[in-house]
């Protein structure tokens, strides 16, 4: 499924009206008398503010469906770039009451109402807490893990303090079905966290996976291959990602996204990565037999019809594209497959004894490009840039579908040059190294 405008203003529409239910319900019916304008904007900032916290939890709660129109990654994306808008909505609401009318300061005063004082005073907090350890995860040194967990727990204890914030002000939400009715709705987007973090790692650890072997690959990597115990895997296409955690715990906090690297015609699953973070660090000490939990599929960096394929891919990202490559020629599929593959280093170019045995297939083409090429490379070498692309892209460019996957500047440059060069938007396909 291609990429187009029409998609687009279908989910956000879809947004919108999902944003405005909570201002919905408190203006169905009577209102109460109009007070100022800028206090009746600073109300609205809240009502707008509270629901695209409420919608943050459903679009963090992986939902398959959305996948195949914009996919995954993209979804994630936007999940993260809105939490920005919701920032902003939710601190606009007490700052401009204030402004309008300094005597809504005492809402924060612990001596007129301590239990509200403190949860106001929690969520103005949290909501500055979750931006800055979102955006600044790794400078903080903030773990994975801890970052998820402290993430959920935030969000979902702002959800739960606007709600009952909003039911007791009651200024717009004064009859009770206004309250039931704005409850349960922003109820359901909070159940999303539990569900996501609770009920679903539940239903995932009645069906373990185990461990059939953990192999060193080239450039500090290892595959992991797993197999499902006592049912049939779950079906996956190639180029999706699974949530994994490693143990039978059910309410485990080490959960990671990982691409498969294996064909999706196998009877096993493969996963590849980087030593690059402390649970990757762990994998060359699992053991056979040891217990995985998988979550998913999800993600649609996925073969389009018969398209020919363009792959960009950096680093440890190039995980995607073996599993679609591995895939097409598990089904002797002829179309032609350009894989760009850029690394630091020739050390560091994982797969390279397998891809240059693909590369002798004459439909596919694997070109390396080195940053920092050893002596005697006669290859491509340097950064990737417009130029580099502009040898390399094909004639009938806009015939091919692009997949672009690799560490943020990489994909920057490769989109860019991309459009530069002519190619339509709606062919270009890019996954993020990092989803946080």
């Amino acid at each position: 499924m291609k990429y187009n405008f029409k998609d687009a203003l279908l989910w956000l529409n879809i947004y919108i009206l999902l944003a405005l239910v909570p201002m919905a319900i408190a203006l169905t019916g009577s209102s109460p008398a109009y007070r100022t304008f800028w206090i009746e904007l600073g109300v609205g900032m809240g009502f707008i503010g509270l629901s695209t916290m409420g919608l943050q939890m459903i679009f963090s709660g992986r939902i398959s469906s959305m996948a195949p129109v914009w996919g995954m990654d993209n979804v994630l994306q936007f999940h993260r770039e809105i939490g920005i808008v919701a920032f902003l909505f939710t601190l606009a609401h007490p700052v401009i009451l204030i402004l309008a009318n300094p005597e809504y300061i005492k809402y924060f005063d612990p001596t007129v109402n301590l239990p509200r004082a403190l949860a106001l005073s929690f969520v103005t907090v949290a909501i500055f807490a979750i931006i800055i350890s979102s955006l600044w995860r790794e400078a903080l040194k903030l773990n994975y893990e801890w970052w998820r967990l402290i993430h959920g727990a935030l969000g979902f204890g702002i959800v739960f303090v606007g709600i009952t914030h909003s039911i007791q002000v009651s200024h717009y939400l004064d009859p009770l079905w206004k309250k039931l009715a704005i409850g349960a709705t922003l109820g359901i987007c909070a159940y999303m966290v539990i569900h996501t973090r609770v009920v679903r790692p539940w239903f995932n650890s009645k069906k373990l996976y185990r461990v059939k072997d953990v192999s060193l690959e080239r450039g500090d990597s290892y595959t992991m291959t797993i197999a499902p115990d006592g049912f049939k895997r779950a079906p996956f296409k190639a180029g999706q990602f699974f949530w994994m955690s490693v143990g039978d715990e059910v309410l485990k906090m080490q959960q990671h996204p990982f691409s498969v690297s294996s064909s999706d015609e196998s009877p096993n699953i493969c996963f590849t990565a980087k030593v690059l973070g402390d649970f990757t660090a762990t994998w060359k000490d699992i053991k056979t037999g040891t217990p995985v939990q998988l979550e998913g599929p999800f993600g649609s960096f996925t073969v389009k019809k018969d398209h020919p394929l363009f792959m960009v891919m950096g680093g440890i990202g190039v995980t995607p594209a073996m599993s679609i490559i591995r895939s097409l020629v598990d089904k002797n599929d002829k179309r032609k497959v350009i894989l760009v593959y850029a690394n630091q280093d020739w050390e560091s170019i994982t797969y390279k004894d397998e891809l240059d045995e693909l590369n002798k297939l004459s439909n596919i083409e694997v070109i390396y490009s080195i940053a920092e090429p050893p002596a005697g490379w006669s290859g491509e070498a340097g950064f990737l840039d417009k130029a580099f692309f502009e040898k390399h892209i094909p004639s009938n460019k806009n015939e091919y579908v692009y997949y672009i996957c690799g560490p943020e500047i990489v994909m920057d440059i490769t989109e860019t040059a991309l459009r530069e060069l002519g190619v339509d938007w709606e062919q270009i396909y890019s996954e993020r190294f990092q989803i946080v």
